[in-house]
């Protein structure tokens, strides 16, 4: 993603306030744009739909089922499994200047999802929802073959060179189900056909972007597929991660203490829902910060790094350059920490408040607490993976990804046996675990890269 860190460092010198606004606008929308608005979408629906007096059990049940979509879109095997070796195959593409092949190998990977997909969603839609309709079927279906596509879409079109285009397709498609919804989401299968629709235009849209910016004279290629080019590393490291983000959701929805049937075999909770999200919506500012400070700072450092080392620079100029990045490290991750630290702040302050708009019961707040500073941890965890990632250190990001998944299903299921003045701290002291190891691997692998460089590549 050079090309976004280029132009982010561009409207930077522009000198005004206006373009320090613009760039960590800019980097907010394109580090989490895609979840934060389609969260706020998915919740515009349910208030608007519940002050207008439509039927709030269908509303409810169109939260939950897409909730389920999006996650099982997400961590599902095919698609967890394909994201980070595919963007690592795009960019050894682009660096060996055969851009020709980023499209047959996109169109390559979607055919993939799709058809792996609708083998795995078939009999699990028929085997959750034995009473529902037809029509409820193939609206489910048809949804989360339609997000898995762009779930895929988002990995290059975060990148395009049209990226302005990219966020108003994203703000355009959830705009236009908001607006159906309040016009027409007076039933379940109607709300699930609006989702759909909004969608479908956005991976329309997203596709023909990608088609502009990577021309090729080949329709479609399954050469990422290959065992020379697909990196199994990343691919365990995509899917644990993305498994260990949703473990301790559904071990909420599912437990009897905390989890309460809503449509079929789909569970939720009262307890830990709204305040996760919440949550997840207070580290907006977090990656925006460190967006940009990857894709502008420590980009630029690390690609001048490895030209020294291509060309032969002397000892002292490598080393200065390593010492760059990690100067930007520990910058970034530190700038996270305050920024976020504040916002809590703030947001633990204006929580009563915002509970009793949301009718959500006070006896929640210490929940809440907890969950909003395992979100930053998660934050803090996530930015030192993808740093992991630039550096290359695949099998490391894997064990990682593995243990937060296993400190956050063993540790979440204990705090519920422990009682509720425990609930959330299994998923936040997982990620304190990993955050602090994480720090300390990434630590001394920025110190004894150049080595590494040298001596064991």
């Amino acid at each position: 993603m050079a090309g976004i860190g280029f132009e982010l460092r561009r409207i930077l010198k522009e000198d005004s306030l206006l373009s320090i606004a613009k760039v960590y606008g800019y980097s907010a929308m394109l580090s989490s744009g895609p979840w934060v608005i389609s969260i706020v979408a998915i919740l515009l629906v349910g208030f608007i739909n519940i002050a207008t007096m439509k039927s709030g059990a269908s509303v409810v049940q169109f939260q939950v089922v897409i909730t389920y979509t999006i996650a099982l879109a997400s961590s599902m095997v095919v698609t967890g499994f394909i994201q980070l070796p595919f963007t690592r195959y795009i960019a050894d593409e682009i660096f060996a200047h055969r851009e020709d092949e980023v499209l047959p190998a996109y169109y390559g990977v979607l055919v993939v999802i799709w058809i792996i997909g609708f083998i795995f969603i078939l009999p699990a839609t028929l085997f959750i929802f034995p009473l529902q309709s037809n029509f409820f079927i193939i609206g489910v279906l048809s949804t989360f073959l339609m997000l898995s596509g762009v779930w895929v879409s988002n990995i290059l079109a975060a990148s395009l060179k049209y990226y302005r285009t990219v966020l108003i397709a994203y703000a355009v498609s959830y705009a236009l189900i908001v607006i159906l919804a309040y016009f027409f989401g007076n039933s379940l299968e109607k709300l699930i056909l609006i989702f759909f629709l909004g969608n479908s235009l956005l991976l329309i849209a997203l596709i023909t972007l990608i088609s502009k910016s990577y021309e090729s004279d080949r329709f479609i290629s399954f050469i990422f597929f290959n065992h020379k080019n697909f990196y199994w590393s990343l691919g365990f490291a995509g899917l644990f991660y993305n498994l260990g983000v949703w473990v301790d959701k559904f071990i909420f929805w599912y437990h009897p203490l905390t989890g309460y049937q809503v449509l079929g075999k789909l569970h939720a909770s009262v307890v830990y829902d709204l305040p996760i999200f919440i949550a997840y919506l207070s580290i907006l500012p977090g990656m925006a910060i460190f967006f940009f400070r990857l894709e502008a700072d420590f980009a630029e450092k690390y690609e001048l790094f490895f030209d020294a080392v291509r060309d032969g620079a002397t000892l002292e100029i490598i080393r200065r350059y390593r010492t760059d990045m990690s100067e930007i490290v520990r910058h970034s991750i530190r700038e996270i920490i305050m920024i976020q630290s504040i916002m809590n702040v703030i947001l633990f302050m204006m929580a009563p408040q915002i509970f009793s708009s949301l009718h959500i019961p006070q006896l929640y707040l210490g929940l809440f607490h907890v969950l909003t500073i395992g979100a930053q941890l998660q934050l803090g965890f996530m930015s030192v993976m993808a740093l992991l990632y630039y550096l290359d250190r695949r099998k490391v990001a894997m064990w990682l990804s593995i243990l937060f998944f296993l400190l956050n299903g063993i540790l979440t299921f204990a705090s519920l046996y422990i009682g509720p003045a425990m609930f959330g701290y299994g998923y936040a002291i997982s990620l304190l675990i990993v955050f602090i190891l994480s720090l300390f691997i990434l630590k001394r692998e920025l110190w004894e890269l150049d080595y590494e460089t040298f001596m064991l590549r």
